[in-house]
């Protein structure tokens, strides 16, 4: 071998080392490195987070564990736990709600990385209505609102109430903690307090909006109408009631507010009672199909016998004329 082949051997043989010692850390590494990612925990807790190496793992290195955004616990290094396979737990803290970042290195090169949420539980707000109004009190639907510390309307809730059926409720859910308005709203007939042309009045709680606080637990808010002296002891609905609605003209229940996009809803006094057979319900505007007449199958009856008698006449007669 000449030395000038020599040479050119030795200078690819450098250019090799060189090109594999540029190479990341995790192409030369016989194994690769997942960080599998945590449930969310609340703010204060620690979140254990699995670390899963494959490949060749009966000998691995000490990796090295970064936290960004929280604070690094306590670390149990990966042992196998299967063929090629092998997990370690990685122990994270934050005292707020957010995200911490966990990265996973090894000789300088960042091998895998994972976010960790903190996030307080998600809360609920029940919202209850109390229609004080007796057995025969109407059945109506009521709207309310919740709004968040920015008024904001984060939720939007109806109830329904009736004579037979009282107490309505409706909840929000999936709420984050924090203070809450829970506020009604109110139609053309209803108001804070009775007055000429309302029906209903709130009566609980003040001014038809109530202050709460969310937190781990449910909040429960109770709002309590009372009828009022103008309500109309018999209701004979013709338009529909839920005034916050536009109507289709004059009614019995008063002159709508305009209000675009909300559904109309129907009233009707006392309850239902059930029948003999399959009817259409007694409530809405719809008209009810009209029964039929007791006295019918008595008119049908009698004169299918009047046709029989007349017959049986026409015939006697016929039998006893003369021959000729």
């Amino acid at each position: 071998m000449t030395p000038r082949r020599i040479l050119a051997l030795l200078a690819a043989l450098a250019a090799a080392v060189a090109a594999l010692t540029a190479l990341p850390a995790a192409a030369q590494t016989p194994f690769t490195v997942s960080v599998l990612a945590a449930a969310p925990v609340q703010p204060g807790q620690q979140a254990a987070v699995t670390v899963r190496v494959e490949g060749q793992v009966t000998a691995l290195p000490g990796f090295i564990y970064d936290v960004q955004g929280g604070t690094l616990v306590g670390v149990l290094a990966p042992t196998p736990v299967a063929a090629g396979v092998a997990e370690g737990t990685v122990f994270v803290r934050r005292e707020t709600p957010g995200t911490a970042l966990l990265a996973v290195s090894f000789a300088g090169q960042v091998l895998a990385a994972a976010n960790i949420t903190f996030a307080a539980p998600a809360g609920t707000i029940r919202v209850e209505t109390l229609l004080d109004a007796g057995p025969d009190a109407a059945a109506r639907t009521w709207r309310y609102q919740v709004i968040d510390p920015a008024g904001v309307v984060v939720a939007e809730l109806q109830t329904a109430t009736s004579g037979d059926a009282p107490l309505g409720a409706a909840t929000a859910a999936n709420l984050p903690p924090g203070p809450y308005a829970v506020r009604q709203v109110l139609g053309a007939d209803t108001a804070l307090a009775c007055a000429p042309g309302a029906f209903y009045a709130i009566s609980q709680p003040a001014g038809a909006v109530a202050a709460v606080t969310l937190g781990a637990s449910p909040v429960t808010v109770r709002f309590t109408v009372v009828p009022c002296p103008d309500l109309p002891a018999g209701l004979e609905v013709t338009i529909p009631v839920d005034t916050i609605v536009p109507g289709a003209g004059g009614g019995v229940i008063g002159d709508a507010v305009p209000a675009p996009a909300e559904p109309p809803f129907s009233e009707v006094a006392g309850v239902r009672q059930p029948g003999p057979g399959p009817l259409p319900p007694a409530a809405g505007n719809s008209p009810a199909a009209a029964a039929p007449s007791p006295l019918s199958p008595l008119l049908a009856a009698g004169s299918l016998l009047f046709l029989t008698g007349s017959g049986a006449l026409l015939l006697s007669r016929r039998r006893s004329r003369p021959l000729v």
